[in-house]
C-alpha cells in the first residue's frame, strides 16, 4: 500500500490523561511525502476543546507493515493544571512517538502513541509518560 499522501483520522487520549481529556478523540488531517520506506509529513488538528492548535511535522519509516513516527510541535503544548481543557504554549519543542501498522485491507493505519512529560514537585523533577491510540484512512 502507498503510504505517501492524504490521510484522516484522529488521536485519542488515554492512559495518563485525567478527565476531561481521557478517552476524547482529536481529528487530524496528516500530508506524507517522501517514499513506503522513509517518510516526512505535516499534522493539522481539527479545531475543538481538545485539540492543539499547531501544524506538527512527522518523520518516520516503514517496513513490513510496521510504521514508526516522531510528531514534532513547533512549541510545547501543556494542558493547565485546573482541570480544565486550555492548553499553555511553553519554550521547547514536544516529540510524541507513534508505532503502528498498515492494514491494507481496510486502507487504513493505525497504532499507539506515547510521550514523556517532566514536572517539578516540591523542588523535584518527575516523569510520567502519557499514551494513546490513533489511526488514520487513506484520503
Amino acid at each position: 500500500m502507498d503510504l505517501i499522501g492524504k490521510w484522516k483520522g484522529y488521536y485519542q487520549f488515554g492512559e495518563g490523561y485525567a478527565l476531561p481529556h481521557f478517552g476524547e478523540r482529536v481529528g487530524i488531517v496528516v500530508s506524507l511525502n517522501g517514499s513506503n520506506i522513509s517518510f516526512t509529513g505535516i499534522m493539522e488538528e481539527n479545531e475543538s476543546e481538545f485539540a492543539v492548535p499547531l501544524r506538527s511535522k512527522i518523520k518516520g519509516f516503514s517496513e513490513n507493515g510496521v510504521l514508526s513516527f516522531v510528531k514534532t510541535y513547533p512549541k510545547y503544548p501543556r494542558i493547565k493544571e485546573q482541570g480544565n481543557s486550555e492548553i499553555v504554549f511553553e519554550n521547547g519543542i514536544l516529540e510524541v512517538e507513534h508505532l503502528g501498522f498498515v492494514d491494507e485491507k481496510f486502507n487504513t493505519m493505525y497504532g499507539g502513541w506515547s510521550l514523556r512529560e517532566e514536572f517539578e514537585i516540591d523542588g523535584h523533577i518527575e516523569e510520567d509518560i502519557l499514551y494513546g491510540t490513533w489511526l488514520l484512512k487513506k484520503i
